[in-house]
């Protein structure tokens, strides 16, 4: 793939991943947020997870974790839900069942890592990777019993095609994502999306077990706010900072400003409506709950205010937070060394920004949230 070509027609599977390793820009050191949200969203899961119809299992229960990524986060998952099953048996009077755990991500996914960190810490469960994007078929029908997916189901298969090419009526020039743009560049992503969702629910209606749970958490946006404005709280994720470090590298002459605008987010934060129709239109789902939580807890109060309070501590936790999780398709689009510089101008713009109050840094995030059962 040449660099500056990132767009709707490459294939994400052979490029997107969090940044592997334990390095101070690495997924295992900045997804201390995404661990918040799990917190939050424990008691909903638990709750789900108490309905499974245990005595009706059989020998084997078997879980999959959909975009497991790695690194502590990914083993604590499978833990509490593991956890809340052992407890489930206990209160049941059952013996509990040899427990099976997949865990699904794409293949650039550093599960080297992830299957030393599962070696060393020797779970008592069987575990195994299972590489393959989630909206394609993975596993044998019927066989899965639990089925979780956090903070994962926003990133899209692919940007919307056309969205990176010149002359295409939704051609995104001038951005990186949709986030304050036009409405015609958001109605594309909105389109990927569900075609997406669809092919998600339908997959996992055909893999899991009847009487089985499934459980999603997920960036989104509450009803009634438009497409276009995927964000509800400046100064997370890549804001006005992260597009103002690629204007900056275009005024320095290091990029080309085609190149920026050949390069988009594949993300999309759907809408509780959005999510319920591709839900409803597996038809394999019985709905427990699904809403937008508007203010789930991403960062402590103290942690928060540390954060904010030094300026120059502010810009660059945020570049290698955004690092992690889009610095393999910064690199495929523009190179390691033009990647770097990229993010050195972000975190300047960052600190800047925050310093002048162009950002309002939140420690909530708006989440959609999905409990369901297989029908």
């Amino acid at each position: 793939m040449a660099k500056g070509e990132f767009n709707g027609e490459n294939n994400l599977s052979k490029v997107l991943h969090m940044s592997s390793g334990g390095g101070e820009s690495s997924y295992a050191q900045n997804s201390s947020r995404q661990s918040s949200v799990f917190k939050s969203m424990q008691p909903s899961f638990n709750r789900l997870i108490q309905s499974l119809p245990l005595p009706n299992i059989g020998g084997l229960l078997r879980i999959a974790d959909m975009g497991c990524a790695n690194g502590m986060n990914t083993v604590s998952e499978v833990d509490f839900v593991v956890t809340t099953i052992k407890k489930l048996c206990s209160k049941r009077g059952l013996s509990i069942p040899p427990l099976q755990v997949f865990f699904n991500d794409l293949p650039c996914n550093d599960f080297n890592g992830l299957f030393m960190l599962l070696n060393a810490l020797k779970p008592d469960y069987m575990a195994a990777g299972v590489p393959g994007s989630f909206y394609q078929a993975l596993f044998p029908h019927g066989t899965i019993n639990i089925c979780f997916s956090i903070m994962a189901l926003h990133w899209l298969s692919q940007v919307p095609e056309g969205v990176g090419n010149e002359g295409s009526c939704v051609y995104n020039r001038g951005k990186i994502w949709i986030n304050g743009g036009r409405a015609e560049v958001a109605r594309a992503y909105a389109e990927q999306s569900q075609k997406d969702l669809r092919e998600f629910f339908r997959s996992r209606g055909e893999e899991m077990a009847s009487g089985g749970v499934m459980f999603i958490c997920a960036m989104g946006r509450p009803n009634g706010v438009n497409a276009e404005q995927q964000v509800t709280s400046e100064g997370e994720y890549c804001g006005p900072d992260f597009e103002a470090a690629w204007d900056d590298l275009i005024s320095e002459e290091i990029v080309k400003a085609e190149t920026r605008d050949s390069f988009n987010l594949p993300w999309y934060f759907p809408n509780a409506d959005e999510m319920r129709e591709a839900v409803e239109a597996s038809g394999a789902f019985e709905i427990v709950k699904l809403e937008v939580c508007s203010g789930v807890c991403c960062m402590g109060e103290g942690e928060f205010e540390e954060w904010v309070r030094d300026v120059e501590c502010f810009g660059k936790k945020k570049a290698r937070l955004v690092r992690s999780f889009v610095g393999s398709l910064v690199e495929d689009a523009i190179g390691i060394e033009n990647c770097n510089a990229l993010f050195e101008r972000m975190e300047r713009r960052s600190n800047e920004m925050l310093e002048k109050g162009l950002l309002r840094p939140s420690r909530f995030v708006p989440c959609i949230v999905a409990a369901l059962v297989r029908k």
